[in-house]
């Protein structure tokens, strides 16, 4: 005797729709440049300054303060710029940098530019999602129950405006409210 097949039921699968991202290297890099500049210009001024600083007339350095005054602002910009050299490295380490809107879930680039991963939020737990400033979008809120995770409309390529992501991401949460109104009702 034969035994009859088993009927398997097939679960019906949302596309996912993946957009590679644009990395900022474009605000990134001028940021280094300009504070590398910056940090070249403080260190040059300190090691050659043989004059006082007034500050708006409230603070007076002597030769020697002034010295220490632009060695100590040759300092911070040599910081931010070390932090946007990084902030290019770790960037160019995430591999792919894409968002990833799936039936179930959406992926993405979260963090600061040196600790910068990628995220898999759970459709079911997004609250809301909304364009910041509603007039003129600069980025995507998406709003879980315990944090905001932000999109920035430069990220993305230019076959995707931030409307058309706000509108994918409400479909996908629409959807199972839908379908399950359907099979209840």
């Amino acid at each position: 005797m034969e035994e009859p097949e088993k009927t398997k039921r097939k679960k019906r699968s949302e596309p996912k729709i993946q957009i590679p991202l644009r990395k900022p290297y474009r605000q990134l890099v001028p940021s280094f440049l300009l504070f590398a500049l910056c940090a070249a210009f403080f260190f040059h001024r300190s090691s050659v300054n043989d004059r006082g600083l007034i500050l708006n007339g409230i603070l007076h350095f002597e030769a020697d303060g002034a010295d220490v005054f632009y060695a100590v602002l040759g300092v911070l910009s040599a910081g931010l710029s070390v932090m946007g050299l990084l902030g290019i490295v770790r960037f160019s380490q995430i591999e792919p940098f894409e968002l990833v809107l799936g039936g179930k879930s959406l992926s993405l680039p979260y963090g600061r530019p040196m600790s910068m991963r990628v995220i898999t939020v759970p459709i079911r737990d997004i609250v809301s999602v909304g364009l910041q400033p509603p007039e003129w979008p600069k980025s995507i809120a998406v709003q879980t129950h315990d944090k905001v995770y932000w999109i920035p409309s430069s990220w993305l390529p230019k076959e995707w405006t931030a409307q058309d992501l706000n509108a994918a991401i409400v479909e996908r949460l629409r959807r199972p409210e839908d379908e399950s109104a359907a099979e209840g009702g």
